[in-house]
C-alpha cells in the first residue's frame, strides 16, 4: 500500500497540488489570469533532455506554423485542443504578421493536462538561446524559419526550456515533421505532461491551420501590398496583366540569383506553399549565377486561383524576341511561358519582372507584366484577377526564405 506521502509526491511531480484538486471543476480556475503586463523569465542553460515527443503532421507546411506561434488565438486553440481553457497575450508579438516568432513576446493559457488544470505563463527565448542546437541558416534571415524556443512556467513554479523544432517531409514535402525537447525541467514528468498537451494542440490544429494561413495571411496580408491592372484584349486576342509591388526585406541581387537557383519542389514550394506544387528543370542553366539562364527552361506546376496548370517556362533573350514592355530596370527576368499540354495549340505567353532598389534602400521594388492569350478565360472566366493575386501571394513570401538561401549557398555564409 503506498503512503500518502508519495502519493501526493507522484501528483506534484504531474503537476497537479492539492488544492488544484479540490479546485478541478470550480468556475473559478477556468478564468483567464491576464491581469499583469509581463513577466520575468530566468533562461536556463542545462542542455539535458527531460521530456520528448516526435510526431508529424500530415498536410500542413511548416510556414503554416511559423505564421501561427505570432497569431495564436483562443478560438484556434480552443478548437484544436479542448483541453486549452482560455488564452491571452501578456506581452504581443512584436511583428505578427510575418513568419517565425517574435523574441520576447509571451502569453498565458489555462489548460488540462496531468490530471489537473494549470496556469502555463510561455515567453519566446531570444533565438540565440539556441544557437549549436537548431540550423544555423536559422540565423541568416530576419526570423527563424524552422523552431520556436520558449520558456514555459506552469502554476507558478521555476520555468523550464522547450524547444520546438519542425521541417517539411513527404513525397510533396506538404507534411511537418516536429520533434519537442524540454531541457532544464525541476520536474520532469510536469514537463513531460505539457510536451504531450503540446503536441496534442499541434496536431489538432491540422484540419484548420493552413486555411488560416491562406485566408489571414497571404489573402488578407500579402495581397493587399501591391497592385495590379488588367488592359484590354488586343488585336492579337492578348491581354496585358501588370503587377507593382514593393518586396522589403531582399536585395536586388537575391532577385537575380533565384531564378537559376529555384531547383526542385521542395525549395519552390518555399516561395509560395499554398499555389505552387511541383519543380524540375526540364532544360537547367548552363553556368547558374546572377543572371537567368537563357533557353532553361522549368516546368512548375501551380494554382492560379482554384485551377492547376503546368507550365514550360523558358528564358528568353530580349535581343532576339523583345519582351512587350521596355527593360527599364537594372534586373530583369524575361521567359516565354506555355502550357505543356496545350504548348502546339495556343499562343505564346511571356512574363517579364523588373526589378529595382525601393526608396529607402531595404528592399526591391517589382513590376511583373504577363501577357497571356484571352482564350485562357475559356479555361478560367477569372484567369488574369487571379493571376495577379498569384503573383501577390508568391513574391511577398520572398523575405521569408531567400536571404538565408542566398547568404548560405552564395556568400557561403
Amino acid at each position: 500500500m503506498s503512503h500518502p506521502h508519495r502519493l501526493f509526491r507522484s501528483l506534484r511531480l504531474l503537476g497537479v497540488s492539492a488544492p488544484s484538486l479540490l479546485a478541478i471543476g470550480g468556475a473559478a480556475l477556468l478564468q483567464p489570469a491576464c491581469l499583469i503586463a509581463g513577466m520575468t523569465v530566468t533562461t536556463a542553460h542545462a542542455q539535458s533532455i527531460n521530456a520528448s515527443a516526435q510526431f508529424v503532421v500530415k498536410g500542413v507546411r511548416p510556414e503554416a506554423f511559423s505564421w501561427f506561434w505570432d497569431n495564436a488565438d483562443q478560438a484556434m486553440l480552443t478548437a484544436a485542443n479542448s483541453e486549452n481553457k482560455s488564452f491571452c497575450w501578456l506581452q504581443a508579438p512584436s511583428s505578427p504578421q510575418h513568419l517565425g516568432y517574435s523574441a520576447g513576446a509571451s502569453y498565458r493559457a489555462l489548460a488540462t493536462f496531468g490530471l489537473g488544470v494549470h496556469t502555463v505563463d510561455v515567453s519566446y527565448l531570444d533565438p540565440d538561446t539556441m544557437r549549436g542546437r537548431v540550423a544555423s541558416d536559422n540565423y541568416l534571415g530576419s526570423k527563424p524559419y524552422s523552431f520556436l524556443a520558449q520558456s514555459v512556467s506552469v502554476d507558478g513554479r521555476p520555468p523550464f526550456t522547450v524547444l520546438i523544432q519542425y521541417n517539411p517531409v513527404g513525397s510533396t514535402f506538404g507534411d511537418s515533421q516536429f520533434v519537442i525537447q524540454a531541457t532544464a525541467a525541476a520536474d520532469p514528468l510536469l514537463a513531460q505532461a505539457y510536451v504531450n498537451h503540446l503536441r496534442k494542440t499541434l496536431t489538432g490544429l491540422q484540419p484548420t491551420l493552413m486555411d488560416a494561413l491562406n485566408e489571414r495571411y497571404f489573402n488578407a496580408v500579402l495581397k493587399k501590398r501591391g497592385y495590379y491592372s488588367i488592359g484590354q484584349v488586343d488585336k492579337k486576342l492578348n491581354v496585358k496583366l501588370t503587377i507593382v509591388q514593393e518586396i522589403k526585406g531582399i536585395e536586388p541581387q537575391m532577385l537575380a540569383w533565384w531564378w537559376d537557383h529555384i531547383g526542385n519542389t521542395a525549395r519552390y514550394r518555399l516561395w509560395q506553399p499554398v499555389d505552387h506544387v511541383s519543380f524540375e528543370w526540364t532544360i537547367p542553366p548552363n553556368s547558374p549565377d546572377l543572371m537567368y539562364d537563357i533557353g532553361a527552361v522549368q516546368k512548375a506546376k501551380e494554382y492560379i486561383g482554384k485551377t492547376a496548370l503546368t507550365l514550360n517556362i523558358t528564358g528568353a533573350d530580349p535581343k532576339v524576341t523583345p519582351p512587350p514592355v521596355a527593360l527599364t530596370d537594372p534586373g530583369y527576368f524575361y521567359a516565354s511561358t506555355n502550357l505543356t499540354l496545350l504548348a502546339s495549340i495556343l499562343p505564346n505567353n511571356s512574363l517579364t519582372h523588373q526589378w529595382r532598389p525601393n526608396a529607402t534602400g531595404d528592399g526591391v521594388v517589382l513590376t511583373s507584366t504577363f501577357v497571356n492569350t484571352a482564350l485562357a478565360l475559356v479555361i478560367n472566366p477569372t484567369f488574369f484577377d487571379d493571376l495577379g493575386s498569384h503573383a501577390l501571394r508568391e513574391f511577398q513570401m520572398l523575405p521569408y526564405f531567400l536571404p538565408r538561401l542566398y547568404k548560405r549557398e552564395y556568400l557561403n555564409q
